[in-house]
């Protein structure tokens, strides 16, 4: 994973406009000796995606509200568009979900 915080923020938002999310503001920054972390405010909640580039690991917290509707299916859609976009993998069987209902 060499992708530029600025790659990494262009991957996150096209994935999250294809999941039909709504960002609304960004957050990018480098940790040295390397890594990066990226994060999308959305108007459903948020997105965050954290490299550590020297052990090609990656961490994906995604957060969606839904008070006005249910966005659930958004939010698996994305977990798919990333799991492609960051390991050419469609199978995210080591993604873990939690879903609270009240």
């Amino acid at each position: 994973m060499t992708q530029s915080p600025v790659e990494l923020l262009g991957l996150l938002r096209s994935c999250v406009q294809l999941a039909g999310l709504s960002a609304v503001g960004e957050l990018a920054t480098t940790f040295e000796p390397q890594g990066a972390s990226v994060v999308l405010i959305l108007e459903e909640s948020h997105v965050a995606l954290h490299i550590w580039t020297e052990s090609s690991k990656i961490a994906v917290d995604i957060h969606v509200c839904d008070y006005y509707q249910n966005n659930f299916h958004k939010a698996k859609r994305l977990t798919e568009l990333l799991a492609i976009a960051l390991t050419h993998n469609h199978n995210s069987v080591y993604w873990s979900y939690l879903l609270a209902t009240g």
